[in-house]
């Protein structure tokens, strides 16, 4: 089957935002988005089936971490040299089938294996797909659309949630892998038929000058270089203390009277609560510098935090708390993408965008470890809340510092960046 052809054009003449491959890519991170978290909330049933400890899983949800990361590193190589259209194509097959295999898994080594090949697919697809679509449509918006297509991390996360309970209570847990493998299947053939290829839109000539802006050392230059150890430190931090959460939740719920089959409502509040963050971002953008809304977003997560730690057993009050968590937490992960393409130029930025998730994607090994560390030693749940806020007031610190740095860059493809 050969690939589509499209007519060549330039990036400077697309005036209006192209829906139909906004719509697809923001689907595919839909997709990513829920597989990220199935794991997630699937270990309490996990738990209670296998009998083994909560704890136990940590290898597992710590390698799909891992294998992200990998993802991540490696997608701007594969994107300037084999476009973003056919890195899609293939992540999504590669946590297609690792999502379905794993709901055959028969023990930890299994399910941690099965789990690393699936996060190298997660890990390649967001970056890619933030990229496609900034190629695909217009250059004044790149920011709002890095934002919108993020959130498909959120809606994702929102419905794994809430498709979760259900899903477990009625059928089990592997049939939270099995609803988001038929979902990506499903999607496949339209990103193969109608996803065009970006390189049709920037040239020969700028794909081939891809290439070399590819390297990492692009983001050491100096006009970049602070911007870019700041923004490696803040989505570091960030995604480890959500990833804390996203990853432990339902199993920390359950300390306070929740049901294995309601637990993974606590996801569901994270990614309610991500779907506002991602909507403050989308309209605060419009009006205020970048870095000043992430930064209110994560005093927000810390606000949020510290009054969950003092809560008692009410049910409807902890996810409403916990929404308010993930509604800080998700921001910051989602404006950091924004971040990397306003202060590094289009060439350079994918491998940005999928350094600076890598290296949140670190925080995303970090984070479920130290959680499930924490979680085996007995630690009581309002004393791991408040333990995450540390690391989320130093992330603010950092994006406080990043934001007082005004970036201009002047590349032959773009004219002068934004402000953050």
């Amino acid at each position: 089957m050969s690939e589509p052809t499209y007519t060549r054009t330039t990036a400077s003449e697309i005036t209006l935002i192209n829906w139909p491959y906004l719509v697809l890519v923001f689907a595919a991170v839909v997709l990513d988005g829920y597989d990220t978290i199935a794991l997630g909330l699937s270990v309490p049933a996990l738990s209670r089936d296998w009998g083994e400890a909560p704890s136990h899983f940590t290898p597992a949800l710590a390698l799909t971490s891992v294998g992200a990361a990998i993802g991540y590193i490696a997608v701007g190589r594969l994107t300037a040299r084999y476009g973003c259209r056919n890195v899609i194509l293939v992540a999504v097959a590669v946590f297609t089938i690792g999502s379905l295999l794993t709901a055959w898994a028969g023990s930890i080594v299994e399910l941690t294996a099965l789990r690393f090949i699936t996060g190298l697919g997660l890990g390649a697809v967001v970056p890619a797909a933030v990229a496609q679509a900034a190629a695909l449509n217009p250059a004044r918006l790149r920011q709002s659309i890095a934002v919108f297509v993020s959130m498909g991390i959120s809606l994702g996360s929102l419905i794994a949630g809430i498709a979760g309970s259900q899903l477990v209570s009625n059928f089990g847990w592997p049939s939270v892998f099995i609803a988001g493998a038929v979902a990506s299947a499903v999607l496949l053939p339209f990103l193969w038929f109608a996803l065009p290829d970006e390189r049709a839109v920037i040239g020969h000539v700028a794909a081939a000058e891809a290439k070399h802006s590819a390297s990492v050392a692009r983001l050491f230059d100096p006009a970049v270089r602070s911007r870019t150890l700041l923004l490696w430190g803040f989505a570091f931090l960030v995604f480890s203390v959500f990833f804390i959460f996203s990853s432990w939740l339902p199993t920390l719920l359950t300390s306070y009277g929740f049901s294995t089959g309601l637990a993974p409502l606590g996801s569901a509040a994270l990614g309610v609560g991500s779907i506002i963050g991602a909507g403050i971002l989308i309209v605060g953008v419009l009006k205020y510098r970048l870095t000043t809304v992430i930064a209110c977003t994560t005093v927000a997560a810390i606000v949020f935090l510290m009054i969950s730690a003092f809560l008692g057993p009410d049910k409807a009050l902890l996810l409403i708390v916990f929404g308010g968590v993930g509604l800080g937490l998700q921001a910051g992960m989602i404006g950091q993408a924004a971040v990397a393409l306003s202060i590094y130029p289009q060439r350079t930025a994918v491998t940005g965008l999928g350094w600076s998730t890598s290296m949140g994607r670190l925080g995303s090994v970090v984070g479920p470890i130290l959680g499930g560390a924490l979680i085996g030693l007995g630690t009581g749940t309002s004393t791991i809340v408040l333990l995450a806020c540390i690391p989320v007031f130093a992330g603010l610190l950092m994006m406080l510092a990043l934001g007082r740095m005004r970036v201009k860059i002047h590349t032959p493809d773009t004219a002068t960046m934004p402000s953050l």
